[in-house]
């Protein structure tokens, strides 16, 4: 029997490593991965300007309104474009496409509420990254350009809270709880290999399970 079509979502802390366990683990299910792809993606399908999609990218709705603000200003922008880039439409023009990817074929998709917006997918496999706080100070000082490791906790504290808001506003659920997720794991506890092997051998048998109920 052909492998059914799956989703593999991953929320994760900043600095936990989510994003390079999205890809090596599209890369093992030979899938692909979408990320910043989805805002092109979005902008492309709503014919908006793909600054607004990058301002707006994980906002809670208080805050993507004093992001736009500045930009609708500075472009001489109507007050009527206010409305049209309200979060919610932004929102809508996002989940929209991440729906789409996910109907096209099994996929990975880190952050934007997607586990969410896929709820209703039979095998919408959903994680959450996590990681100690060295690791994540290490990583954001190598991959993200703070130059200290007091930068790099700020860096981790505005990033985190940015993203609860977002999911939290826009779901049922808590960013960052275990009753949120399939699967939540730290990925300092046996590193990015070994935590991509760990997820990987959840996803098979979360596969397996339905191609046996399907008999």
């Amino acid at each position: 029997m052909e492998k059914p079509r799956f989703v593999i979502t991953i929320s994760r802390q900043f600095g936990g490593g989510g994003r390079e366990l999205g890809h090596r683990l599209a890369e093992a299910f030979g899938i692909p991965y979408y990320d910043k792809e989805l805002i092109a993606e979005a902008s492309k399908e709503s014919g908006l300007d793909p600054e607004y999609f990058e301002k707006a990218d994980e906002q809670a709705p208080g805050s993507l309104i004093r992001a736009l603000g500045a930009s609708l200003m500075m472009s001489g922008g109507a007050v009527g474009a206010e409305n049209a880039l309200a979060g919610e439409n932004i929102f809508k023009f996002q989940s929209d496409v991440i729906r789409e990817v996910a109907k096209n074929g099994s996929c990975v998709i880190v952050g934007r509420c997607a586990d969410y917006i896929l709820r209703n997918e039979p095998l919408c496999i959903s994680i959450f990254i996590c990681a100690s706080d060295d690791d994540r100070i290490n990583r954001v000082m190598r991959c993200h350009g703070a130059k200290s490791p007091k930068e790099a906790q700020e860096m981790m504290r505005k990033t985190d809270k940015k993203r609860a808001g977002y999911y939290n506003f826009y779901t049922d659920k808590t960013w960052g709880s275990a009753t949120s997720y399939n699967l939540c794991i730290d990925s300092s506890v046996l590193g990015i290999e070994k935590t991509v092997g760990v997820i990987r051998d959840y996803v098979e048998q979360r596969i397996a399970a339905v191609v046996t109920a399907a008999r």
